[in-house]
């Protein structure tokens, strides 16, 4: 496994060069460009192979190190996520959005969604307003891993914290986020900027 390293103070955004798979619609190209690329969990799971691939074309997501943008999935973040349950662990229970790969970590004994197989949830907005007051899940992969009750989690370098709050460049430009595992049969990445973390499904056609 490949430890990652980030600074939060690292906030550059920086051009990201990428592979065609095809040639897309310039319109397409444009919108991955001023607000970042696409992601799909549900593509994800039925693409042929172990590479991703934006619909605008490029080849994104690698797992060499290089950073992807993403834009925010606006129809999970003003409407809702749909989470299945990715594992358990560190006496949590994790889940992942099926179309954004967006996690979720509840505490073991007093998750409210322990008995779902598969349910909604909406995002709690006012903890992005005045911030995530956290607690400390475990260490791993040179991070310490965070969870708010809401469910959001973070990977930060230094610690201990008890409240993170998101920085303006991820709520105006996206995330920008690099590889970290593959694990529960999704590929984990993080972001430089906030440490947000992003399950991306593995293809189920491999």
């Amino acid at each position: 496994m490949s430890d990652v390293r980030y600074s939060d103070s690292s906030v550059v955004v920086e051009a990201v060069s990428v592979a065609l798979a095809h040639e897309p619609d310039w319109r397409t190209r444009l919108a991955c460009r001023l607000w970042g690329h696409h992601v799909d969990n549900r593509s994800f799971r039925q693409r042929a192979g172990a590479q991703r691939s934006c619909r605008c074309g490029a080849l994104y997501l690698t797992t060499d190190g290089s950073h992807t943008r993403v834009r925010h999935t606006l129809s999970c973040f003003l409407g809702h996520h749909t989470y299945i349950r990715m594992a358990d662990r560190d006496g949590h229970h994790e889940y992942a959005c099926l179309q954004c790969g967006h996690p979720l970590m509840f505490v073991a004994h007093g998750d409210p969604y322990a008995a779902a197989g598969e349910f909604k949830k909406k995002v709690r907005y006012l903890c992005g307003l005045f911030g995530h007051r956290v607690h400390r899940v475990t260490s791993r992969a040179g991070f310490v891993e965070y969870a708010c009750p809401c469910g959001h989690s973070f990977l930060k370098e230094e610690g201990p914290i008890q409240v993170i709050r998101h920085p303006l460049i991820c709520v105006a430009a996206g995330h920008f986020v690099r590889y970290l595992c593959s694990r529960a049969k999704h590929s984990e990445y993080v972001c430089r900027n906030c440490g947000h973390p992003f399950c991306f499904a593995d293809s189920e056609n491999r």
